[in-house]
């Protein structure tokens, strides 16, 4: 394994590298609150096959933390991806995943002409565009159906953490004096199995997963990226739906064949953090789909 710091403009994005460099490149962007950590047991299944970057987003983990708040607005953390593309795959599609947070800032990735030319394909696990999430509550709220409103409320609800995350020092002080008891309980009611060595984070690492990253909700949540134009995400796109997770249910994606020409729905019997509950499964939706896209691109070349 090779590790290493990326420059990328007010930050230094750390990143993991595995696998073969002649095999198709994947990069793994994770989410809150973790860190390139979470991809562990999903790259065991897939670094044979693949040449595997793991990054920790600005704010987490290794991954050096901008002062300024406003450098975790989205549209200032997707050029870090670009940056270590081009730093370590500069003439080379890349096949990108995310989970999570990571799934909603690749949501922007893919959705940006120029960053998508960078892309192969990319896999979204357990996070929506934002703009497309706020979008979505407000057409189920003014449908003037019941079942609409049904909808949004409980999405809202299952989001009820993002309104928390706004109050000032809450929760930095909750993660602070008892980051050690609520940062596991938080990952086993997410699906991590008790007996997994994931779940052994220090103090220091899980304040460092935690703190600064707050600012992607405190950015963005209420202030979203712009909303996609119909039918301008070129990139080919496999949705995983995980059917049991508490925070992203799978209908708020029920629009989306609206904005992504290249849509493909999968479906996993799995809690939030499927890459730590299902890592094979996982790995094996992803091969599934890169290796498509992989053929589709031998046949038109």
């Amino acid at each position: 394994m090779k590790q290493y710091f990326v420059p990328a403009g007010e930050a230094a994005i750390w990143v993991t590298e595995q696998g073969n460099p002649e095999h198709p490149t994947l990069l793994l962007v994770h989410g809150y609150p973790d860190d390139h950590r979470v991809w562990s047991a999903v790259i065991e299944h897939l670094q044979q096959d693949y040449h595997i970057l793991a990054l920790d987003v600005r704010g987490a983990g290794s991954s050096t933390r901008p002062q300024d708040r406003s450098a975790y607005k989205i549209e200032r953390v997707t050029p870090d991806f670009a940056a270590v593309m081009d730093r370590v795959v500069p003439d080379k599609p890349v096949h990108l995943v995310g989970h999570d947070w990571g799934s909603s800032l690749c949501w922007s990735f893919v959705s940006d002409p120029q960053l998508a030319r960078r892309l192969a394909s990319y896999t979204s696990l357990s996070g929506p565009h934002v703009g497309l999430l706020w979008q979505w509550i407000n057409q189920q709220v003014r449908s003037g159906k019941i079942s609409g409103l049904q909808k949004a409320l409980a999405q809202l609800s299952h989001s009820w953490y993002i309104f928390a995350f706004h109050l000032p020092k809450l929760p930095e002080t909750l993660f602070n004096r008892f980051g050690t008891k609520l940062w596991p309980l938080v990952m086993q009611q997410g699906g991590v199995p008790q007996d997994d060595e994931y779940l052994e984070h220090s103090a220091q690492d899980i304040r460092s997963i935690t703190l600064d990253t707050l600012e992607l909700y405190r950015q963005n949540a209420f202030k979203p990226p712009p909303v996609p134009a119909p039918g301008s995400i070129q990139v080919p796109v496999q949705l995983v739906l995980l059917q049991q997770d508490p925070f992203i249910r799978p209908y708020i994606f029920e629009n989306l064949e609206q904005y992504v020409v290249n849509l493909t729905r999968r479906t996993l019997d799995s809690n939030h953090w499927a890459p730590r509950s299902h890592p094979q499964q996982v790995a094996q939706l992803i091969d599934r789909h890169v290796q498509a896209v992989e053929q589709q691109r031998r046949n038109a070349a």
